[in-house]
């Protein structure tokens, strides 16, 4: 890549940089080094601000992205999967630097702010709502790009009320916590699983048609229906969909796959729906 095409992708007068850029860079090192030879310094900070939307002098981003990216790699090999640059972003500066009340990641078209406490829920080790609405937003965002697909598979515990009144919430809360082991074991380093609400758990597939998403949706929903408890075995229901050039926003991409959901619950459940 020429410097002019460097320059004309990267705006340092308004401040913009596409997170896809940032991925895009981390991917390919000399493709970083180019970026660095044309805005030196500046581009740490530009990161950053992109990441955070918080400014940091030069020197003090340079020390924090590096820090991040080694903390990236701690995360991968204790998590078994890409955790991606926002989500190690957003645990460094908040739980190891505690340079935040809050910690937040930044939405590229707007100025607001999605914070929470934590990155990972507690009981299912799945992703926490705010971090999967980001993720699935930038992805939208990076398959109207490069002209790709993203799948999106929502995925619900069947009779699970029945569960936590039949034999209490603690063994409810058990079978999350299996639920929530099987959904990371049968997904893809570049898949992100999170826990939607309640007993709703979701999977983003980057790149990936709904024909693909469908294998890896049921290999989820047969691997649940494998767990044994005492003296009960549970289902799922799951609801797939996919973007295409049409896909507005990340909640049509919810929606769409939610309604495939009530389907598979009409349907009998145990099933996958594809919409």
């Amino acid at each position: 890549m020429k410097q002019s095409q460097i320059s004309n992708t990267m705006d340092i007068e308004k401040s913009e940089l596409y997170m896809s850029d940032i991925q895009q860079m981390l991917k390919d090192e000399k493709m970083f080094q180019r970026y660095e030879q044309v805005y030196k310094n500046k581009l740490y900070s530009l990161i950053l601000l992109t990441l955070t939307h918080k400014s940091f002098d030069e020197d003090q981003a340079i020390i924090l992205f590096k820090d991040i990216i080694k903390h990236k790699k701690i995360l991968e090999k204790s998590l078994h999967r890409d955790v991606g640059i926002s989500v190690s972003t957003l645990d460094y500066l908040q739980n190891i630097k505690k340079l935040f009340n809050h910690p937040a990641i930044i939405e590229e078209s707007t100025s607001n702010f999605l914070a929470d406490s934590t990155t990972k829920d507690g009981l299912t080790d799945l992703y926490v709502r705010d971090i999967l609405d980001v993720f699935l937003r930038k992805e939208i965002e990076n398959s109207k790009r490069t002209k790709t697909n993203v799948s999106f598979a929502m995925i619900d515990i069947d009779d699970f009320k029945h569960v936590n009144d039949t034999y209490g919430h603690q063994k409810g809360d058990e079978v999350l916590k299996n639920v929530g082991k099987v959904i990371n074991q049968n997904t893809r380093e570049m898949d992100f699983a999170a826990r939607y609400g309640g007993e709703e758990l979701c999977v983003v597939m980057p790149n990936t048609k709904i024909k693909e998403a469908n294998e890896i949706a049921n290999r989820i929903r047969k691997e649940i229906k494998a767990l044994a408890f005492d003296d009960f075995s549970i289902t799922v229901s799951i609801g797939v969909s996919q973007s295409n050039k049409g896909t507005t926003d990340e909640k049509e991409l919810i929606s769409l796959a939610d309604k495939a959901l009530y389907k598979a619950k009409k349907n009998g459940k145990n099933q996958v729906i594809l919409n």
